[in-house]
């Protein structure tokens, strides 16, 4: 009977581990009007430049959160962030919990499927424009031809590293690091520029200067996405010969991507 009893506790607690939060105990300082505009399909956005702060609209107790707050404190630098919504398509509310884990995880890693992914360009007369041109995975970071396909796992493990490349409309050809870290429900990519990222040549973020982090968490009610740019030692415009690049802008136009290229994901 002891065993017993014992048995059906440490399986309490395990289904507890994953139990998908909800929208207002992630958000508790919103009203029920906010959480309402966020499911309607409304994207909050918070820019530090402008005196904001980005951990205003980070979920409370998630691991966004902590890079938010690191975020909102540079001394010399701007932090940008986007809060999404994303309703469970009915593929995703058709699996056990542990499927969806390892569904998302195995989404969130397939950098070549953002090859194609569009944004909005302003130089485009703000028209949706091919952002990436090409997108993989590597195997040395020193070397682009290092090809490799995206991993697949049957299990989610509490983090994982790898790199990557991008060929961007306007920043040319990058290679990034990439550090994921899962807990419980909470997933967070971080994306750390491993190259200078250059426009029409200038180098406009230094090496290792910009983290772009995409954090999902499974709620009860969908998936919530919470997506920043952090630029350190970075002024928000910068002059390329006649033309001033509004970085802050840039940058908010590409984690929207991401967003975007998370939603047709989810829903394929």
């Amino acid at each position: 009977m002891k065993r017993l009893m014992l048995l059906l506790a440490l399986l309490s607690v395990g289904a507890a581990m994953f139990a998908a939060p909800s929208l207002t105990s992630l958000f508790p300082s919103f009203s029920e009007s906010d959480i309402q505009r966020l499911k309607s399909g409304e994207t909050f956005e918070s820019y530090t430049c402008y005196g904001q702060k980005i951990a205003d609209i980070a979920p409370l107790g998630s691991l966004g959160k902590s890079k938010a707050l690191i975020g909102d404190r540079l001394y010399k630098g701007f932090s940008v962030a986007a809060l999404s919504f994303i309703p469970y398509p009915e593929s995703f509310t058709k699996m056990t919990e542990e499927e969806r884990r390892v569904a998302l995880y195995n989404i969130i890693r397939s950098v070549s499927t953002q090859k194609g992914i569009k944004y909005i360009s302003h130089l485009e007369g703000d028209k949706p424009t091919t952002l990436f041109e090409d997108a993989y995975m590597l195997s040395n970071p020193d070397s682009t031809k290092s090809r490799i396909d995206d991993p697949v796992s049957t299990t989610v493990p509490e983090s994982y590293s790898c790199y990557c490349y991008q060929k961007d409309n306007r920043f040319g050809k990058n290679v990034y690091s990439v550090n994921y870290t899962i807990k419980d429900t909470d997933f967070l990519m971080d994306i750390n520029n491993y190259t200078k990222m250059k426009y029409m040549g200038f180098t406009c973020v230094d090496k290792g200067a910009l983290n772009m982090y995409l954090e999902v968490i499974e709620t009860e009610e969908g998936f919530l996405l919470y997506t920043m740019a952090v630029a350190k030692d970075r002024e928000p415009e910068v002059k390329v010969l006649f033309i001033t690049v509004d970085l802050p802008s840039a940058f908010m136009r590409r984690i929207k991507a991401l967003k975007d290229w998370l939603v047709q994901r989810v829903n394929e």
